[in-house]
């Protein structure tokens, strides 16, 4: 969950690809706002980190919003005639395929050949990059769809992982409430475990926190998870509040007779 204000694309770099990258994957991708940043298209060829292109490749698609492929046919065998893709890019398809959701994965090709048994039930769309203007806007609104989807799961995941909370676990929440996303923080334990102990032991299952590290007395230090600061913050803007009693007690006339019991 902790993503840059990017869309990694793989593609061929060849100089004849490069009008559909800045007519149309690019512009589509940048007309896009997150959070009020807009987003840009990050091409590993275009990269100035000065790390290696391998690292770029795997930093870039495990931080970007999302990953756009372009896998359109590039030639023909030149024995069988069967159509091939770019190597380097379904090298890349393969990493993103096994670090991200493959609804954050979109293939796009210009062709109609058929595609490798591996990526055939990945989405993906066909583009007419010849047609500019209508292939621009046909990737904005498909990209546009999959980030609200996203961002609804992702929702739906926070609103989950509070709704399971115990007492326990929303009470040791409670005391962080004043702590800052990045704060590492532990307390002392002695003797049996404490309810504060088995609380953050459920709160590590549910990737709500994670050991950060040891404090001087030995004990854990926590910090944190991106879903876990999330379900924070949701909850330091305060729970549903009720009274008591939730509901009231059935009367005679509401339980259920004997001959109902045993016509049930």
């Amino acid at each position: 969950m902790d993503l840059k204000p990017h869309i990694f694309v793989a593609m061929s770099f060849a100089s004849q690809y490069e009008d559909r990258f800045n007519q149309v994957i690019a512009p589509a991708i940048q007309s896009i706002a997150i959070k009020n940043i807009a987003l840009t298209a990050y091409r590993v060829d275009i990269s100035k980190s000065g790390d290696s292109i391998l690292t770029d490749i795997i930093d870039g698609i495990a931080h970007s919003q999302m990953i756009v492929a372009d896998i359109s046919s590039i030639g023909k065998d030149s024995v069988s005639s069967i159509p091939y893709r770019n190597a380097n890019v379904m090298y890349e398809v393969g990493i993103a395929l096994a670090c991200r959701q493959p609804s954050e994965v979109l293939l796009v090709r210009d062709d109609s050949d058929k595609l490798l048994f591996d990526v055939s039930t990945i989405p993906h769309m066909h583009i007419d990059f010849t047609d500019v203007d209508s292939a621009r806007t046909r990737l904005n609104q498909e990209l546009v769809a999959r980030l609200h989807m996203r961002n609804l799961l992702e929702d739906i995941r926070i609103k989950t992982a509070t709704a399971q909370l115990s007492t326990e676990e929303v009470q040791l929440l409670k005391e962080t409430f004043e702590y800052k996303s990045n704060t590492v923080w532990g307390r002392e334990v002695k003797g049996l475990a404490t309810w504060a102990a088995l609380a953050e032991a459920r709160l590590i299952d549910k990737g709500v926190i994670c050991v950060a590290g040891e404090l001087e007395n030995g004990n854990a230090a926590f910090q944190f998870t991106q879903l876990g600061w999330y379900v924070r913050q949701k909850l330091k803007k305060g729970l549903p509040k009720f009274s008591l009693p939730l509901a009231e007690p059935a009367t005679e006339k509401q339980k259920p007779t004997e001959n109902e019991d045993n016509a049930t």
